[in-house]
Formats: C-alpha cells, structure tokens, sequence
C-alpha cells in the first residue's frame, strides 16, 4: 500500500502517522541512507496518507510531495524507496541529461507515479562521498530536475555498456555501495554467454533447452560441431546486438562461413577443409572471448528464419512473470535476426492468426522462459531483476535459448502493437526496485539467504 506523503510547515520534529500502520517505539525517520531522530505519533483521523514536518523533510532531503511505501524497523519509520539508476553519458543540458537515452528513463522516472516511492538518475561524479548524498535527475510533471538526496535505498545498474561497466572506477564505486554502505544492487553486469550457459548447464531444468556450446574454439571442435549439426554459429562470450558473429555450415565437404562487414553487407568465404576455416577466424577475430553454439534450424514466416524475444521481469512481489513476447523474423541474406541486420518484429497475432496455435506457443514460451529465469536465480551470486531471452523454435517444435541479457535491447518496442508490453517493461524494475528496499530494510539478511 502507498501513502501521500504531505509535508506540514507548521509543526516540528514530527512525523504522523495512520493508526493503521502500527508503528510502535520507533524513535526516527529515515529516507534512503540518511536517519533522523524525530517523534512518531498516530492518528485515528488518517487513512491514506502520512504528514512530516517540514524540518524532518528537510533534514531527510525529501525532495518534494510524493505517494511512498512505509516500512517499520525496531528504530526507524521508513519513506521511500528511495531508488537510483546508474547510468553514464550524461550531457550537459538538463533537457536530455543523457541524449538520446534521456526519453527510455523519463518513461522509466515516469512510472514512480503508479509504484510510489522515489526513482532518480545519477552517475558516479554526482555522488558526494563526503556527505553521503547524490545531486541526482528526477523527471517531474514540470520536466527533469536536480534535488539532492541521500545515497539510495536500492540501486538499478543501467550502465549502457561493458566497456563502462568494466572500468575500474565503476567497478570500486559500486562495489563501495554495496559493501560499504549495503546498498542492492540489480542486474550489475552484463552477462557472458559461457558463464551463463556454464551456469545453466549445471542445472537440470534448464538443460533441455540449450544449445550444445563450447567456449575452445579449435580445428576439431569446427569440425565436431560440423560433422554433428551441420551448422554453427561462432560468437563473442561479451557482444550484443549480433554483432562479431558468423554463421559456419558444411556441405559436400565444403565450409562455408558468413558474417557481416562494418557496411552491415553480409559476406561469404568458402574453405577446402576445417583447418582453412580456423586459420580464417583465427586472423579475424580473438577466438579466446569467443564462443561456439550448435545453429537450430528454426521455424520460418514467409520462408524467413524466425526467433522470438522474451521479456521477464520480478514484479512487486519478487516473483518473475513474463512481460513481453514479440518474434523476430530475419532480415533478407541476414545471418540473424537482430533488427540492425534488416530483422522486422512482428507480434504473435501477426505471425500466429489461429488463437490456438497462438495461445500453445504463448504458454510454451512462458514456461520456458519463466523455467530459465528462476535458474538463473538459482545460480547467480548477483541479484537480477530483468532478463532479455532470445528463444528458437525449431522445426520440430523444440524451444531452444540462444541469448540471455540483463540489460536488455528496447528496439523491439517500436511496433505499435508493442505498446503495453513495452509499459510494463518500465514499470516493473520500479515494482521489483520497492520488494528489494522492503527486503532489505526489514530483512537484510534475506538478501542473499
């Protein structure tokens, strides 16, 4: 349940609550990292909202009015959450902080409306350490605006990519948040496709669904993967958007291997024996941050290749649920199906008109995605709240994972038929983002448990 929260410039040193939410003892507000001592009364007369004193307010850096959750320690009546997106690429204009990303998070900061609580974007330079505050990015009715806050209750990683990600002083400022000051931090990284089909293999439910793969790229695993599936696909372990990728087949004893140039032109070559082929690869790409995946002749839409992206995210109850299914369908002489390649998207009334095809495969590729997801839970030593599954259907009705992404792609959001899934997909971080701050204000050590 969410309360208005109104600020009084009368009283002082006073927060009042409703009856109903029992409070008991508790001796302090807090709102995100930042406690003050204040006095916690109830009132019979209130229902929906909660009233702090305009000092409390201001000595909790609460920016402005807003619906909040309440939650109860021992000592503290907690506001909030209080939830910050880290990104980077900010600009210097306060009308796109962050250019042409700036409308995905004012959608994202929009939803805090619906789920209450506080969302903001920040980078590293606005953390003020000293202080333990951040001069974040809120979007409001009036447009974007900077308040500065205390250090947030749940942290969503938004970094636009690994090279960022990976630098070493984002590396040691969230690993600050999180140990120095306990701070959750989601979806922290990006995933590596040989970790995380290590990790599933390992994993009973999920190993029906993946693709043979190797991370040890040589003569003889071209050869193997060959010989048993006639085609394969060799991949970077860290790319995104189908990009380093190339698709090897062998036919009569000839290897054919095709990719795409820096035009977006896909190109072929063709090799007398394995050994032609490897030595090719070898001089075109760093084999050892490669990775080699069994091809699965998918099912096809006007004869065109066609997978399927799956949205899942944990909503207000922790709990994963599906937010959104759309098919991709191969662009023309593409090795892929990733819309940068000449890939189109299509929702599955389009691709599936009998509602009973359709509603078997939706029902299908919502277990096995949900299947995937809480395996990934299972194995992971980071918390994720948001997964991108790329899923194939082969020929025979299999369902295979070809990708999974914690930061995954919007692109698919621009059909129109997309429109309410691509709303939840925003809506539910925030949701997730309120269970993270209950859980980890009243139940720290359920976290990890």
């Amino acid at each position: 349940m969410t309360y208005t929260l109104m600020i009084d410039e009368t009283g002082e040193n006073t927060v009042t609550l409703p009856a109903s939410v029992q409070a008991s003892g508790q001796t302090a507000a807090a709102f995100g990292s930042l406690l003050v001592p204040c006095r916690i009364v109830s009132s019979s007369t209130l229902t929906d909202c909660v009233i702090i004193t305009s000092d409390v307010a201001r000595r909790l850096s609460i920016p402005f009015a807003a619906n909040v959750h309440v939650f109860l320690t021992a000592e503290a009546v907690h506001f909030g959450p209080l939830v910050g997106i880290l990104t980077a690429g900010f600009t210097k204009s306060l009308h796109r902080p962050v250019g042409s990303r700036s409308f995905f998070f004012a959608k994202l900061l929009a939803q805090e409306k619906q789920v209450g609580g506080f969302a903001f974007l920040f980078g590293t330079p606005h953390i003020d350490w000293e202080n333990g505050t951040v001069n974040g990015y809120f979007y409001t009715e009036r447009g974007w605006e900077r308040h500065t806050v205390p250090l947030p209750t749940v942290i969503y990683n938004r970094l636009p990519n690994r090279r960022i990600e990976n630098s070493e002083m984002f590396q040691t400022v969230t690993e600050t948040l999180q140990t120095a000051y306990g701070i959750p931090v989601f979806n922290g990284h990006f995933f590596n496709k040989w970790d995380i089909y290590r990790r599933l293999a390992a994993h009973p439910e999920a190993q029906p669904y993946l693709p043979a793969t190797s991370a040890h790229i040589t003569k003889q695993t071209i050869e193997q993967f060959l010989t048993r599936y006639t085609e394969a696909y060799v991949k970077p372990a860290d790319g995104s958007l189908g990009r380093g990728i190339y698709h090897l087949t062998k036919k009569n004893n000839v290897y054919e291997c095709r990719s795409r140039d820096e035009q977006g032109e896909t190109k072929t070559a063709v090799f007398p024996t394995a050994m032609a082929l490897w030595h090719h690869l070898l001089t075109d790409a760093p084999l050892h941050r490669y990775v080699i995946q069994q091809a699965v002749p998918l099912m096809t839409v006007n004869g065109r290749p066609t997978d399927f992206r799956v949205h899942t995210n944990k909503n207000e109850y922790g709990q994963w649920q599906v937010s959104a299914i759309a098919a991709k369908i191969a662009g023309r002489q593409s090795i892929t199906t990733h819309m940068n390649s000449g890939g189109i998207v299509k929702t599955l009334e389009e691709i599936f008109p009998d509602t009973a095809q359709r509603n078997n495969m939706l029902t299908r590729l919502n277990h096995v995605a949900l299947t995937l997801s809480r395996c990934f839970d299972e194995t992971s030593e980071t918390l994720i709240g948001e997964i991108g599954f790329d899923l194939g259907v082969d020929k025979q009705g299999e369902i295979w994972m070809f990708e999974a992404n914690s930061k995954p792609g919007r692109s698919i959001f621009q059909h129109p038929g997309l429109k309410e899934a691509d709303e939840r997909t925003v809506l539910l971080p925030l949701a997730y983002a309120v269970h993270l701050s209950k859980t980890a204000i009243t139940e720290p050590e359920a976290l990890w448990s």
